[in-house]
């Protein structure tokens, strides 16, 4: 292989090359002839006006639907300052012969109620109940933005995601969000519009001329000028030197300055967990960062306030990390560490005062997710399982930005993911990798991101939910310690892009239910319901990939091993881009309520997710 060589030197000498020339000025001499200079080639340049039109890409409902939205928008500032309401400010965006249901939710009981809460919803509305015309249109506008004056945060979002072309008009359908901040408290209203447009001939925006209005639900709460829930970051975080210089200067900094851009860099989501670490009984925070940033660890003082101790635990690695637990690994009675990086899973024992000893390494795929921990034998000591996304490279770490776009990849039901493992607590915090010899390895290339543990079955050992991206879901029931994918058969597969999984007994009937958070995607709801979107593919092809943008499930359990979806009856489908999820009771009320993190990296750019 002698040749080897002589290629990496004419690469290199072409790089020198390229180098030269373009640090060139202008008035140097012509390289190599006296009448010709070199020019370096440029690419042409490519508006991303004429990159990103759906017209030209044969998608003209795209381009209707962000004309709808738009004229959507700018209802929605006339709603949110209603002084400004009047027939030739509602001409821009309406007929004079606009009809239309009520917009609000008027004379409703409440379906709850408590010292801090009021929710309202109102049935859907029959068509006879539409009124007709620009001034009692002023009026419905006016009385929907009413309750709002004065206040702060004021928001009106339309998401688009259905939309039809007719021959001279066009109808779409959007979930419409409407909030502020008053001096009574927080107003939230969400309901989903069913708008009909109009279009001219010329270049002017279409004129809405019909609403019909259903699932209008209203939410009040008692907490004057300000929302349920406070930021208190600053206030707890804010005297720690590395709050200052690392987490307050926010992702965006970091992202033009990380040498992480193989993995996780562009979700920037790396895992935390909570755990009492010195056995004072406050829970401390141990938080995960990118490749360069330390590992952080918290510890909570008696005023809630928190101090960074990570280099006096010996836990501040600089190793990219996914994920972390505080859990007592070895059976002493304190919280020991387990972080999953890049290739491995770090194993740290709690010495008994918060202070950590480096203990071990556990070999897994590159690229993993996240953990979860559970003592699936029933020998007393808990086991870990972790979720891991792409494959190993073997030319070395391979770029986000492809894998996973163009080719064969397979969106809906893809086996090209990497390999989770299941590894076994032996003691003393050893542990031994026996994915494949507990079944685990069955179905176990599907992109996974979480995975959650529940005896859901009531047998006395615990079952494994894995939510995955791009594959089927897996629902691995435990039999005496092997383990079996009954997702199928369960009714449980849920391919829709899964994030995160939480079990609970929603209903308070003895079963534990199943929470799985999705990506609801507005344009994958309204491409893939198009009659163009591929024409080729099976019925049950078409229905998966658009129930892959859909949103959020939640699966009833039977009792007798299967699951029903109840997702839109209970209206837990639409969770926006859902990350993580939990149940929690969040008003003491004895009922299992749902909590989702949602959204994406946010910019400058209002477009942006």
């Amino acid at each position: 292989m002698k040749w080897k060589p002589l290629i990496f030197i004419g690469i290199a000498l072409v790089a020198i090359t390229a180098i030269f020339l373009f640090l060139r000025d202008d008035s140097d001499p012509p390289l190599g002839s006296s009448n010709k200079p070199y020019l370096v080639p440029a690419p042409l340049e490519t508006s991303m006006d004429l990159l990103d039109d759906p017209n030209a890409d044969g998608w003209p409902t795209e381009a209707l639907a962000e004309e709808a939205k738009q004229q959507l928008k700018g209802l929605g500032k006339l709603i949110l300052n209603p002084g400004k309401i009047n027939g030739e400010s509602l001409r821009e965006f309406v007929t004079d012969t606009v009809s239309f249901h009520s917009l609000e939710a008027t004379n409703s009981k409440p379906v709850y109620s408590d010292s801090t809460l009021q929710i309202v919803r109102m049935p859907d509305q029959p068509a006879e109940t539409k009124r007709q015309g620009l001034a009692k249109f002023e009026s419905a506008l006016r009385n929907l933005g009413a309750p709002l004056v004065g206040g702060t945060d004021l928001r009106f979002a339309p998401k688009v995601f259905r939309v039809q072309q007719d021959d001279d008009s066009f109808t779409t359908q959007q979930y419409i969000a409407l909030s502020g901040i008053t001096e009574n408290g927080v107003i939230e209203q969400h309901a989903t519009w069913r708008t009909r447009w109009i279009k001219k001939d010329d270049d002017s925006p279409p004129l809405l001329t019909s609403i019909e209005v259903s699932k209008i639900e209203q939410v009040n709460s008692h907490t004057p000028g300000r929302t349920l829930f406070s930021d208190c970051t600053q206030s707890v975080l804010g005297s720690a030197d590395s709050f200052e210089k690392q987490i307050g200067r926010g992702y965006g900094h970091w992202l033009r300055s990380t040498q992480d851009t193989q993995y996780f860099f562009w979700l920037g989501n790396p895992g935390m967990a909570l755990g009492d670490v010195n056995g004072d009984g406050l829970d401390d925070l141990y938080l995960c960062q990118e490749d360069g940033l330390p590992n952080l660890l918290y510890v909570q003082n008696p005023d809630g306030t928190l101090r960074d101790e990570s280099d006096e635990a010996g836990v501040n690695w600089l190793e990219s990390s996914r994920s972390a637990l505080l859990v007592d690994l070895d059976n002493d009675g304190d919280q020991d560490l387990a972080v999953a990086m890049m290739g491995g899973i770090v194993l740290a024992a709690n010495q008994g005062d918060g202070q950590f000893k480096y203990q071990t390494l556990l070999p897994t795929a590159d690229d993993l997710m996240s953990m979860s921990a559970a003592d699936y034998d029933d020998d007393g000591l808990l086991d870990l399982y972790v979720c891991t996304y792409y494959q190993n490279n073997s030319d070395g770490p391979q770029s986000r930005s492809s894998g996973v776009v163009g080719g064969d990849f397979v969106y809906h039901d893809s086996n090209s993911g990497g390999p989770n493992s299941l590894f076994k607590n032996e003691g003393a915090l050893n542990f031994r990798n026996v994915t494949a010899e507990t079944g685990l390895d069955q179905n176990n290339l599907r992109w996974s991101l979480a995975a959650s543990w529940e005896d859901y079955d009531g047998d006395g050992d615990q079952d494994l939910y894995v939510a995955n991206d791009f594959g089927r879901n897996n629902l691995f029931r435990n039999d005496g310690g092997k383990f079996v994918d009954v997702a199928a058969q369960s009714g449980v597969e849920d391919s829709a892009s899964g994030m995160a999984v939480t079990w609970g007994d929603y209903n308070r009937d003895g079963n534990m239910d199943v929470y799985v958070s999705n990506m609801f995607s507005a344009a994958g709801n309204r491409i893939t319901f198009q009659e163009q979107f591929k024409p080729d593919a099976s019925p049950e092809v078409r229905k998966r990939l658009q129930r892959f943008a859909r949103g959020s499930t939640l699966m009833k359990a039977s009792g007798n091993g299967s699951f029903g979806d109840v997702s839109e009856a209970a209206g837990v489908a639409m969770a926006r881009w859902a990350w993580g999820t939990s149940f929690a009771d969040l008003n003491n009320d004895g009922w299992q309520d749902i909590v989702v993190a949602n959204g994406n990296i946010t910019g400058e750019d209002p477009g942006d997710l």
